[in-house]
């Protein structure tokens, strides 16, 4: 990765659901760990993640078309002896891992919607030259490994809040993918559900919406 720990830089787009939002700030509170700060402009960014949404009609391809802008910025940047890592997240990685490889060779990794908790160790790979595809079902572990965001960043988000109580579905709709991209049914600990909104709310939070697949 390019700079140093302090000058890091990621760009997170949001495709799709509030709980792709909710996760998208999961994934930059376990990047802060690591020394990134968020920023709103791919150009200046030295990682780029898309949390993708499977559900929204033209939802891939949409994707790949952005993944066509980015490769832009990138070459850009290499140009100018910066290196970029992109990865693609979310629930089109979870259904398309290894096409998303075949297809954008830009994309440096991929992580499904269950492993964002393997983030620092996936861009430790990227830096030894490999390309994973992560795509595991660790629902559990992902919401006890991922760190909690600090009061300063939860404050930084407002009054209102997202928490995920709930993830994945076992009912295998004909019409619906989510069983496929979230995995199935996992309730999160009540103990753990209590304690996010009480750190929350500490931090200023007032408003919170439950989120999950199947409440």
């Amino acid at each position: 990765m390019t700079g140093s720990p302090e000058t890091k830089r990621v760009f997170i787009k949001t495709y799709g659901c509030q709980m792709n939002v909710y996760d998208s700030d999961r994934m930059a509170d376990a990047l802060a760990a690591e020394g990134y700060a968020a920023t709103d402009s791919v150009e200046d960014a030295d990682l780029v993640l898309l949390n993708t949404c499977h559900i929204r009609e033209k939802a891939a391809e949409k994707v790949y078309s952005e993944l066509g802008r980015i490769r832009v910025a990138k070459e850009a940047a290499a140009r100018q002896g910066r290196r970029v890592v992109v990865g693609v997240a979310g629930c089109v990685a979870q259904a398309e891992g290894a096409e998303i490889a075949r297809r954008a060779p830009v994309v440096d990794l991929v992580v499904g919607p269950q492993s964002y908790q393997h983030l620092p160790a996936l861009l430790d790979e990227v830096g030894r030259g490999r390309r994973p595809i992560e795509t595991d079902f660790a629902i559990a572990e992902k919401f006890e490994r991922l760190p909690a965001a600090s009061a300063a960043r939860i404050r930084s988000r407002g009054v209102t809040a997202f928490l995920t109580i709930q993830e994945g579905c076992d009912k295998f709709c004909t019409f619906c993918v989510v069983p496929y991209t979230r995995g199935a049914e996992v309730s999160r600990p009540v103990a753990r559900i209590v304690e996010e909104p009480e750190r929350l709310a500490a931090a200023g939070v007032r408003e919170l919406t439950l989120l999950g697949q199947n409440v």
